[in-house]
């Protein structure tokens, strides 16, 4: 029967020992170093696919909403050309001039005098001016303004100022005999357009 000691001092005992002492340590290293690093990243990518799903679930769940945000992005395009022909980027000033033309023909009054005035820009548009000076009946100049109301983009008028007009008593006789309204007044005024100011 053999020796059950264990001999420390025996190459094989010590062999085993220094094995023992490595593979321990080898594993140790790898629990350290390899392991934890693998636990950690796996944990991170965990963590990643989370919010990525909450995201993707986000998502999914506004999909019932595309169409009607399809629609709406349809309408803000058709609200974005009007604005757009209402505040142009540049003053159409013959197109402006045939609509003045047009609404002073449809008004019956009388043209005295004409004449743009030039533009003042402002933070985020242009202001466009013209002056006029007409003559015209009290229903004709309600009528030139009524029409300038309706035009299609944002026009003020300024510094308006009536007179009465000179041959007031021909004129309402000369009236009365032909049934046309009579011009009893001279009316001067600053029509403003607006176009919009490129930044």
């Amino acid at each position: 029967m053999a020796d059950s000691k264990f001999d420390i001092r025996d190459k094989k005992n010590i062999y085993l020992i220094t094995v023992i002492v490595a593979c321990l340590s080898s594993g140790y290293w790898f629990y350290d170093s390899v392991w934890i690093e693998f636990q950690r990243e796996k944990q991170q990518l965990v963590n990643d696919q989370k919010t990525a799903q909450a995201e993707l679930d986000k998502i999914n769940s506004q999909r019932p909403r595309i169409p009607m945000l399809e629609a709406d992005l349809a309408k803000a395009e058709v609200e974005f050309e009007r604005l757009k022909e209402m505040f142009p980027e540049d003053e159409n000033v013959p197109h402006r001039l045939q609509d003045l033309y047009a609404v002073v023909r449809a008004s019956g009054v009388n043209i005295q005098a004409f004449k743009p005035s030039g533009s003042q820009p402002k933070e985020h548009f242009v202001e466009n001016n013209y002056s006029f000076n007409v003559s015209a009946g009290y229903h004709m100049l309600g009528k030139l303004f009524e029409e300038i109301a309706n035009f299609n983009y944002p026009t003020t008028i300024d510094n308006l100022k009536l007179t009465r007009y000179g041959a007031i008593t021909q004129e309402v006789r000369k009236a009365e005999e032909h049934g046309w309204e009579p011009v009893t007044m001279g009316v001067s005024f600053d029509l403003t357009t607006f176009t919009s100011r490129k930044q």
